[in-house]
């Protein structure tokens, strides 16, 4: 559907009406219109020759409305065609006032001087605005209007085209941690980039804040276009912001779909391609993909499951499991972490490894962070008033969550509604919370310290904080991720690593915990490397709520 910019309704209803009437139509009413014209000059020419008065001026007026419908149907044929016609009258009246010597047709003479002023006029203001409704402003660029007139363009000549799909993979951070100004200058240089790259090869639109399409004809190398492209996007980009140079580094992925092979729809080619770039940068084997039809069935599969995830919240389909975590020497039960289930009424069971990464794409991932901490609060409200040891509730909360502002005062809200304490609750997060916004992350951080709760940081050693920031970061618990605690018997720099993790916490003033252990030989490694807590299948699996509860009842 075509878009309109600025205008009223009733302006856009008449607008769409032109943009999809068909070729053969407006062909049919450009020749009626030049019919009519030639009709009206006709009755000019009648009372002219009969002396009739008063009646020229009117029909030359419904010539020039005529001009105007036809300039209105398409600007650059009806201006043409105007033009002719208007050059026709003015010569036919010169010819008179040389035959004749007479200057009654002066005025209208100059009538058709103005006529014609005004129609070039409108013809200028019809391409000016043509070229704004399918341009970028902050780029130049080809939008998204521009890109679907190309494509369908080119589907109508039938020749074999691609689709180069490309995403910047980490421009929402940068943007946001320097500002909106130093991001449209960051684009501004990629465009240029890229300009650089395509030349007058392929025809390039910006149709996303940091989403770009190319389109080339398929004599070119679509591949090899592509990975040039993204290797000087992914050049340092020194740019100027607050009155500071400014390093970046972009990461970008593509993906390519083609015509007619994959598709003959414009629509569908843009889906195919971003489909593509979305494997892409999920697999992180190769930065460019070629769509194929099981790209298209995994993206029907995250449909149905965003359909699932809505579900569960609205019909509890949800359900929580409970992994005990102990202290090494003595395990003694410092509390649970809550995981998050999900089974639908016919009994199928979907793993959170399947719908946790398309909940994340979204903002239902947030939902589901509400529901996993109030329904954990609300669970073991009772069992960690009775016991009389210390007993924390461990969850874990989105990069998008922790990053958000104001997310301190949404768990406030809820630890006041379910009258959990403060103290029991423990807030896990991941080192991806740094990518997403370091200083609101810092600040919801030290918030839900001042609160009472214990924050910890969950995957340690697989991400990429700086240590700068996790100096800054008041968090009482670093969790050694599962894939480094797997080979530490019998791989010794693994077991090196894990000993730097651990004293690195320490270091910190945090304690440490390792998740993921499943045996004895680990257990032993771990308890020598002055490990204080473990999570694992040696001591504990997840459990659902009433096997934790008596757990934590007899430990008390």
């Amino acid at each position: 559907m075509p878009i309109c910019f600025e205008k009223s309704n009733r302006e856009c209803a008449g607008t769409l009406m032109i943009q999809e009437m068909s070729k053969k139509k407006k062909i049919g009413l450009m020749v009626f219109l030049v019919l009519v014209w030639l009709g009206l000059q006709a009755g000019i020419g009648m009372c002219d020759r009969y002396g009739i008065k008063g009646y020229n001026g009117v029909l030359t007026a419904a010539q020039f409305a005529v001009c105007l419908l036809a300039v209105w149907i398409n600007y650059k044929v009806g201006t043409a065609i105007s033009m002719i016609l208007i050059g026709f009258s003015m010569i036919n009246m010169l010819a008179v006032m040389i035959v004749t010597r007479k200057m009654e047709p002066l005025p209208g003479f100059c009538n058709l001087v103005i006529y014609t002023v005004t129609l070039l006029l409108l013809c200028v203001q019809f391409r000016i605005r043509e070229k704004a409704a399918v341009t970028d402003i902050l780029t130049g660029l080809q939008n998204r209007r521009g890109l679907y007139q190309e494509l369908n363009a080119g589907i109508e000549k039938g020749k074999p085209f691609y689709v180069i799909y490309i995403d910047l993979e980490n421009f929402k951070v940068i943007n946001d941690n320097y500002g909106h100004t130093y991001g449209d200058s960051l684009l501004q240089l990629v465009t240029k980039r890229m300009k650089e790259i395509v030349g007058n090869r392929g025809v390039l639109s910006r149709i996303g804040g940091d989403e770009f399409v190319l389109v080339v004809d398929d004599e070119m190398d679509a591949a090899e276009i592509a990975e040039r492209i993204l290797d000087k996007i992914c050049e340092k980009a020194t740019l100027a912001a607050n009155f500071t140079w400014i390093d970046s580094y972009l990461t970008a992925y593509a993906g390519i779909s083609r015509f007619p092979e994959d598709s003959l729809d414009a629509e569908a080619l843009i889906k195919y391609a971003d489909i593509a770039m979305y494997q892409a940068s999920k697999e992180n084997k190769t930065r460019i993909c070629f769509f194929n039809r099981t790209m298209e069935e995994h993206l029907k599969r995250e449909v149905e499951l965003e359909r699932l995830i809505k579900n569960a919240l609205a019909k509890d389909y949800f359900y929580l499991v409970y992994q005990p975590q102990y202290k090494l020497g003595d395990k003694k039960l410092r509390g649970f972490e809550a995981l998050l289930r999900m089974r639908t009424p016919k009994g199928e069971f979907v793993s959170p490894a399947e719908f946790i990464p398309v909940a994340e794409k979204g903002d239902l991932i947030l939902q589901i962070d509400d529901y996993v901490l109030r329904r954990a609060m609300k669970e073991f409200k009772d069992i960690v008033e009775q016991v009389e040891e210390e007993l924390t509730i461990s969850v874990n909360v989105s990069a998008k969550n922790i990053s958000a502002k104001g997310f301190a005062n949404k768990v406030k809200a809820i630890l006041d509604e379910t009258g959990f304490p403060p103290a029991n609750l423990e807030i896990e997060i991941t080192e991806y919370c740094m990518v997403q916004s370091v200083e609101a992350t810092i600040q919801n951080i030290v918030e839900l310290r001042a609160l009472g709760i214990q924050v910890a940081l969950d995957d340690f050693g697989t991400g990429y904080t700086s240590l700068s920031y996790l100096a800054k970061m008041p968090i009482n618990l670093l969790k050694v991720d599962k894939s480094l605690v797997d080979d530490i018997v019998a791989n010794e720099k693994s077991r090196d690593f894990v000993t730097a993790v651990i004293a690195m916490g320490h270091l910190m003033g945090c304690e440490v915990i390792s998740e993921g252990v499943e045996n004895e030989e680990q257990l032993a490694l771990l308890n020598g490397q002055e490990c204080d807590f473990v999570q694992g299948y040696v001591w504990g699996k997840p459990l659902d709520y009433e096997a934790a509860r008596d757990i934590a009842l007899r430990a008390s």
